[in-house]
């Protein structure tokens, strides 16, 4: 079964179509809800384990939907986390290995494109290290993580 947890009312519309639109459409479901909450309902429901969760949400959320899956066992010894945008654009390394102005002169090439601004893109960084940092120092888990585009982690939970 895949599950799919939207926030977003418009994205949960497009995913629902798409659901509708696959020959496995009985094996999916997209709920509409707050995933950090959804994740508790689930747990005290009996849902779950999952041996695959995907997380692609809300930047600033990651180490509280990590945090949920791990108290509350939905994410199984021997599971494993897929996580994109780990990287976050590039801007993770370039917090650590660029200067402030370093980092102000790519935001701006950036913003030309129409990209977000450098305030905006560095909160997300920022976030996005706290998580990277705060699965590194977890002895239950194993982490790989590859430099593809935006970045994505591979978390395998061990204890």
């Amino acid at each position: 079964t895949l599950l799919s947890l939207e926030k977003d009312p418009a994205v949960a519309q497009v995913a629902r179509g798409h659901v509708a639109a696959s020959p496995w459409a009985e094996r999916m479901e997209v709920r509409e809800c707050d995933a950090v909450a959804e994740l508790q309902n689930m747990a005290q429901a009996g849902e779950g384990p999952f041996e695959v969760v995907f997380l692609d949400a809300n930047k600033r959320q990651y180490v509280r939907y990590l945090e949920g899956l791990l108290e509350t066992g939905l994410l199984p010894v021997g599971g494993l986390l897929v996580v994109d945008n780990v990287l976050w654009k590039g801007r993770v390394p370039a917090l650590l290995t660029q200067d402030e102005q370093a980092r102000r002169e790519k935001a701006t090439q950036l913003q030309r494109k129409g990209a977000m601004s450098l305030l905006e893109a560095d909160k997300y960084a920022e976030a996005m290290h706290a998580f990277n940092t705060r699965v590194r120092g977890d002895a239950r888990l194993e982490v790989a993580l590859l430099p593809v585009r935006d970045g994505l982690s591979l978390i395998r939970r061990v204890a």
